[in-house]
């Protein structure tokens, strides 16, 4: 049960949002204007309106008023969270009007931190989510995890200065969810983690799963450094906006290994990255997780060991 709620305003203001704007920001979409219309670039069947709000994706056959439809009805996500995501992203707030003033207002606006407080992420990541507590310990030392004042669980990701650019928070109550990007957040610099290995890259879609498999590696090999092989990122989503931008930063990756979700969104995804990155000249390798996702692989993976591991009652 989801427990954000939005005023009529903020409701108001998320429909409101150009969702050509939001879509080129987020998702790299770029759109020609054909007729009254515009038609995206990268999918010719994406078609937006001319009020710049209501659109039409023809080869799925879904459409929408707004870019809340969108969020709702391409990404799956709640009409909570949509909106969260929307109107967490500030650059998303401003009329079109407003370009020059959007592009200059791009410090990313993270939640207020807790001093010397981590009971609460400690105990959802670690007992909840299964990940190993001494990756935890290795992010937060490093500043890319932290609690807030409200008890959620901030996601940090930074530039190659050193500088957070990106930001999500997710809720540590498991009867009440909340998932959402901060204010300003550039999903260029999305959540990661860097290993030795520099020539290939493991994608995730968050940083749950990301972690996950930090995990599960250091389990298989009983080395609490031995995650620190690989390198990871994570999309926060299926956009790879962020994966573009990195491999910018980083020409000597040559191999992609994506880990999207084991649903139909992550399948479409994989198959359209597969095709256009090996276009590309990337070796790109795709495995599913058993379960939806890598942290529910985990988690299974660990209620097995421990039942493996229970003594038999005599």
């Amino acid at each position: 049960m989801e427990y954000i709620k939005f005023s009529s305003e903020e409701i108001e203001k998320a429909r409101n949002i150009d969702i050509m704007d939001f879509l080129s920001r987020n998702y790299g979409f770029e759109f020609q204007k054909v007729g009254k219309d515009y038609r995206c670039k990268q999918h010719d069947s994406l078609n937006i309106f001319s009020d710049r709000h209501g659109w039409k994706w023809y080869s799925k056959d879904v459409g929408g008023a707004n870019v809340i439809d969108f969020m709702m009805r391409i990404e799956r996500k709640s009409f909570t969270e949509s909106v969260s995501d929307i109107l967490g992203q500030n650059f998303a707030v401003y009329n079109s009007s407003d370009r020059e003033s959007r592009e200059t207002k791009s410090s990313v606006v993270l939640p207020e931190k807790t001093h010397d407080k981590f009971a609460r992420v400690y105990a959802y990541l670690c007992q909840t989510r299964k990940l190993d507590k001494d990756v935890i310990s290795d992010m937060m030392k490093e500043k890319k995890i932290y609690q807030d004042t409200k008890g959620n669980c901030v996601f940090v990701g930074y530039d190659d200065n050193g500088k957070a650019k990106f930001g999500c928070v997710r809720g540590t109550l498991t009867d009440k969810k909340y998932r959402g990007d901060c204010q300003n957040s550039d999903k260029r610099y999305a959540f990661s983690q860097s290993g030795t290995e520099k020539d290939r890259i493991y994608i995730f879609e968050s940083p749950i799963d990301l972690l996950s498999h930090c995990t599960m590696v250091n389990m298989i090999k009983n080395d609490k450094n031995a995650y620190k092989q690989q390198t990871r990122i994570s999309l926060c989503g299926t956009s790879d906006v962020a994966l573009k931008a990195y491999l910018e930063r980083h020409p000597e990756v040559k191999v992609l290994n994506f880990r999207l979700d084991n649903d139909e969104a992550g399948h479409q995804q994989t198959e359209k990255y597969i095709a256009e990155y090996t276009a590309k000249g990337y070796k790109v390798n795709a495995i599913f997780s058993k379960a939806k996702d890598v942290n529910e692989d985990l988690i299974n993976m660990s209620e097995n060991k421990q039942t493996k591991n229970k003594p038999m009652k005599r």
